[in-house]
């Protein structure tokens, strides 16, 4: 029988360092107790313990204080946010009826060592677990510790038996308290040997093999004087050292192993205090379900009276309930399977299946779909952009329960619909899996499984709608997020179009220079290697060719952009490297990569993502559309094969610094406002004020510095970043800046305001209500809460760029459908919208992107746009 007990407070340190901050729906700080569970829940896979227990040290002093005033004293106390955490912990344990033991005057080591003494007495194997090493003094042949530590981010854990500690450490483990004895401890701050520190304590230990074989030979000619005289002087303070190392067996407290067997990860009462916490993915992998779920179930059984889709259509046809009380909608991607319920008192959901219905699918669907029939769904972009397959027009969506959930927490890690349905409304979807733990449909009555989708959108509808409603986000969501699906939906059904066969003379010419490049680098390093393996590249570099390197890790030199960048003068390879890499990303990325995903239409159907980032913006995905380079020549030759058809046009219109203009008018700093209000070049002003000289005295060099400030101030760049950006010293960039938040002060009050008043509230916002919520700022890590205050600073402007951006797709969108234009939008790259229309219709789509996009928002200063037409993207952005 195994018994495992965990050393509570060491733990949940690690756990506390070693995760990202996380908050509970109330606040409360969680992530060392998401950090604890989770390596309990690793430690329980691999071990599988019969027993489990946790020891924790009580506040207060303890035996070894009584013998050193000093111990410990030099031991900050627990962080705030940690201390907040250990009754949270002490709670979940006592649910998931893990016992814990405490003894007053005691450490949690001492009870360690007695649980250790108690298994051994009664036949239990004991395994200990911690971050401490002071533990190794336990192992037995019985006992064994799992010492937890964390490296670059990740928990690791080692077992020491008794022969895993010797071979480390050279000597048995009991000897670990006479290393302790000698070296000291700084972290419980005990004293040791003034001067001798770990490297002579383990040459001792291996010489002599214990503290007292140390002092019986310290007059041994194979001790030098210098530490001899150490010893000998030491002697008092090695023997409290040793008192004060050693754990006692024998702690007042009766542990016992039997008492302590565990049958898993539940308890009454464990499903509440996981959603209290958030811990939805404990919930799912310990598969908790809510109490009185069934009770809240019951509401939706028995509603499916027919599976026949011809028997919908006429209902669809006939029902006024769906014009006033609407239908919810559960479809797959693929439509291959989807659940349609009516509104009503007496609700009646029917399951459509595309195979069984070959011809007339697409008219049933036109009919259940009808424009006049008020629709809800989840992710219902997707769903209307199937829809538009079937000439179906995406209208009178009237909710989306993914993207609700999405605005009311844009940093959660999905918007599952079982997740949202415990968060938000408080029972659980029935789930039937397979022994794989797969999920299977029920047979005959496949449609079940569906129909508890559909009702969980109309529950998700009400409970989502009320809280959009109490935080102030519903004109951010009903006047843009929502009508955006179906501009989103449009664009990708409708696609741009590609000119296949440059693509691939392109990837041909990138082949041919990549070989060049290839041969160049042979012969520049004196033999072929494998370029792309940094291990191989390294070896060249730094042992080859003798190139200054930074420090060697066990992995091998590092040769990653930065290092490559810093290395430019000093051999020719390195050119030649980098743009070798250069070539075979712009190769795999953009050749080949393109040409993969062009649909038989010719046209690439990029995936608009809307829940991905916590500013709001769009991203694009298979393929991503948004990252092509921006270097001048290597973009504008990618952008030149994306291209209209014959007797078309591409009309591209872009923001001119939207976000520094949103600066201005969130600030509300007069100096930038009047620049941009006169039409001024708001770098030049920037390098007049900063290096306090006239415009017309403003060098193209001081501009472009002023440039890299004005840009770096929205995302709250460092000075050391700013340095690495335009190549000066950190004191000079650290200078730029200060000069900058002197000159524009309501920029500088800005900056202060909106992280006082983030702490306070516990998130910022947009213009038009986005909110991102910040517990980085309330942790005590530098480096964690200075994230925080950059995303505080900077994600006001960057979100109602975003936002409005949305907004003017929606305009521009009605617009042109208002005036019965051909033309349709086709791309939306960060902060600039491309038509594609006919040649007859450019000048005018021109004028509408225009005034759709400059009118869209009321500010203190002017939006204005550049709006170009051209027959391939390149020549469109003018």
């Amino acid at each position: 029988m195994k018994f495992m007990i965990l050393d509570g407070n060491s733990i949940i340190n690690r756990a506390f360092f070693g995760v990202r901050p996380l908050n509970a729906p109330d606040g409360t700080p969680t992530n060392a107790v998401f950090g604890f569970i989770n390596i309990l829940q690793r430690l329980v896979d691999s071990e599988h313990p019969d027993a489990l227990a946790v020891a924790f040290d009580v506040h207060g002093p303890t035996f070894r204080h009584k013998c050193y005033d000093g111990y410990k004293a030099q031991r900050k106390g627990m962080p705030e946010e940690l201390a907040a955490q250990v009754p949270v912990l002490k709670e979940l344990l006592d649910v998931l009826q893990i016992r814990r033991y405490e003894c007053p005057g005691y450490e949690a080591d001492d009870i360690l060592g007695t649980a250790g003494r108690v298994c051994e007495e009664t036949g239990w194997e004991c395994e200990i677990v911690t971050g401490d090493k002071d533990s190794f003094q336990l192992i037995t042949d019985s006992t064994h510790v799992i010492h937890i530590k964390s490296r670059m981010g990740q928990t690791e854990t080692k077992d020491y038996t008794w022969d895993a500690f010797r071979e480390e450490y050279g000597f048995d483990p009991p000897y670990i308290v006479d290393l302790k004895a000698l070296m000291g401890d700084s972290s419980d701050n005990i004293p040791g040997v003034p001067g001798v520190g770990e490297k002579t304590a383990m040459d001792l230990m291996h010489r002599f093999g214990t503290l007292a074989g140390v002092y019986e030979q310290v007059e041994s000619p194979d001790i030098k004087d210098g530490v001899r005289k150490k010893l000998i002087a030491g002697e008092d303070s090695a023997k409290l050292s040793y008192e004060l190392a050693t754990i006692t067996r024998q702690a007042p407290v009766e542990v016992d192993p039997a008492q302590c067997k565990w049958s898993g990860f539940q308890g009454e009462g464990l499903y509440a205090i996981l959603k209290r916490l958030g811990f939805q993915k404990f919930i799912d992998r310990w598969n908790v379900r809510s109490e009185g779920t069934e009770q809240e179930l019951k509401v939706f059984e028995g509603t499916c009276e027919s599976t026949e889709l011809r028997t919908a259509a006429d209902a669809a046809k006939a029902a006024e309930a769906l014009k006033k009380d609407g239908s919810y909608i559960w479809c797959d991607l693929a439509f291959e399977n989807c659940v349609f319920e009516t509104g009503g008192e007496d609700a009646v959901a029917y399951l459509l299946r595309k195979e069984a219905y070959a011809d007339d699918y697409g008219d049933a669907l036109r009919t259940l779909f009808a424009p006049e029939i008020r629709k809800s769904g989840h992710n219902i972009k997707d769903i209307q952009r199937e829809l538009l397959h079937w000439g179906v027009r995406p209208e009178n969506w009237a909710f989306d329960t993914a993207l609700a959930a999405y605005l009311l927490d844009s940093t959660a890690s999905g918007y599952e619909l079982d997740h949202l349905c415990q968060k938000y409304c408080g029972f659980d979807l029935a789930r039937q899996d397979d022994e794989n733990g797969q999920m299977t449909l029920l047979g005959d009555t496949s449609y079940l499984r569906y129909l508890q989708y559909t009702a969980a959108v109309v529950c998700l509808e009400d409970a989502l709608r009320e809280k959009l409603a109490e935080l102030g986000m519903e004109q951010l969501y009903f006047e843009i997020e929502l009508p955006l699906c179906a501009v989103l939906a449009e664009m990708e059904h409708t696609g741009v179009l590609i000119d296949q066969s440059a693509l691939a003379a392109y990837g041909e010419g990138l082949t041919d220079g990549i070989d060049v490049l290839q041969q160049h680098i042979y012969d520049l390093a004196g033999g072929p290697f494998n370029i792309n393996s940094p291990k191989q590249l390294g070896t060249v570099l730094f042992e080859q060719l003798m190139l200054p390197a930074g420090k060697k890790t066990k992995t091998g030199w590092s040769t990653n952009a930065d290092v490559l960048e810093k290395l430019r003068d000093k051999h020719p390879i390195i050119n030649e490297i980098l743009e070798y890499r250069t070539l075979t990303k712009l190769k795999s990325t953009y050749a080949d990569g393109l040409l993969k995903v062009i649909s038989d239409d010719g046209r690439i159907h990029s995936n608009f993502t809307m829940t991905v980032t916590a500013t709001g913006r769009l991203s694009s995905v298979e393929p991503n559309l948004q990252n092509i380079p921006v270097r001048k020549e290597q973009g504008s030759e990618i952008r030149t094969m994306f291209v209209a058809p014959p007797g078309k046009v591409l009309v591209d219109a872009d923001y001119s610094q939207i976000e520094l203009r949103l600066l201005a008018h969130i600030s509300g700093d007069e100096t930038m406002r009047q620049a941009f209000r006169e039409g001024e070049d708001i770098h030049k002003v920037t390098a007049s004020q900063v290096f306090g000289v006239p415009l017309e005295q403003v060098t193209a060099a001081m501009r472009s510095h002023a440039k890299a400030v004005n840009f770096g101030i929205v995302y709250g760049i460092s000075a050391f970043s700013l340095a690495q950006d335009i190549g000066v010293f950190q004191s000079e960039a650290k200078a730029y800046i200060d000069a900058y938040l002197e000159k524009y002060y309501g920029v500088r009050e800005y900056m202060t305001q909106i992280i006082e008043s983030a702490k306070q509230d516990g998130f910022v916002s947009t213009l038009y209500g986005r909110r991102r919520y910040l517990p980085e700022l309330k942790v005590s890590n530098f480096n964690t809460r200075s994230f925080g205050e950059r995303v505080a600073r900077n994600m006001p402007i960057q979100g109602s760029a975003a936002d409005i951006m949305k907004l003017a797709m929606v305009h521009v969108s009605r617009r042109l459908k208002k005036e019965g234009l051909e033309a349709q939008l086709i791309l939306q790259v960060h902060d600039e919208l491309i038509v594609e229309c006919p040649e007859a219709e450019a000048e005018r789509v021109r004028v509408i992107l225009t005034e759709e996009m400059e009118q869209v928002a009321s500010l203190s200063v002017p939006l204005t746009v550049d709006a170009h037409i051209g027959c391939n993207w390149t020549e469109a952005k003018g």
